[in-house]
């Protein structure tokens, strides 16, 4: 093997680590053996989801046009029910650092099944609660007016965060999203 010859003829010691990483790089290099694709026959698995893309998709465009429509600048992000982002938007003109405070008031509407807005005033009476959301979810999420939690039939499925629409229109583009994912859900039973 190569990569003994360069230990032996280096007369350098090398640590055990050095020597596997040597080992591996050799390898990796190697022509892979062929085989045939083992997962072709294979079914597809789908993965549970709790929100939709599409879902996704209609809250954050509505979100947007209401703000839009104010002529401002926001980030919207919706988030599944464990705080993954589904879609994020963030318009011309808005900070990066928006997405960021729009993916935590998502996260912490998701992590406390409520709004961002209770949560906070809830601080008031029962400080525990959001002090304790803030140590467990360290840097995760953002306990200010604008995220709401997404639930349908008494579970949450995820969240929405708006930032960056001054005043109260984070909140009033987070309800845009809201209003129009319910209608989309209503057209649906419809069906």
């Amino acid at each position: 093997m190569c990569n003994r010859k360069l230990f032996l003829t280096t007369g350098k010691k090398l640590s055990v680590f050095a020597i596997l990483m040597i080992a591996l790089v050799a390898r990796a290099q190697e022509a892979p053996t062929p085989r045939s694709d083992v997962f072709a026959d294979r079914p597809r698995i789908d993965v549970a989801t709790s929100i939709t893309l599409e879902d996704a998709r209609t809250i954050i465009e509505a979100a947007v046009e209401l703000v839009r429509q104010e002529k401002g600048h926001a980030a919207i992000v919706v988030v599944d029910d464990n705080g993954n982002v589904v879609s994020m938007d963030r318009m011309n003109g808005t900070s990066s650092f928006f997405q960021r405070f729009a993916a935590g008031k998502a996260v912490g509407a998701v992590a406390l099944q409520a709004s961002t807005a209770e949560t906070f005033e809830a601080y008031k009476t029962n400080p525990q609660r959001f002090l304790s959301a803030l140590s467990m979810l360290q840097g995760e999420v953002l306990l200010i007016p604008g995220g709401f939690p997404l639930i349908v039939d008494g579970r949450v499925v995820g969240g929405i965060g708006s930032a960056g629409h001054r005043g109260d229109g984070d909140v009033r583009a987070a309800k845009a999203g809201l209003a129009a994912w319910e209608k989309l859900r209503q057209s649906r039973r419809k069906e």
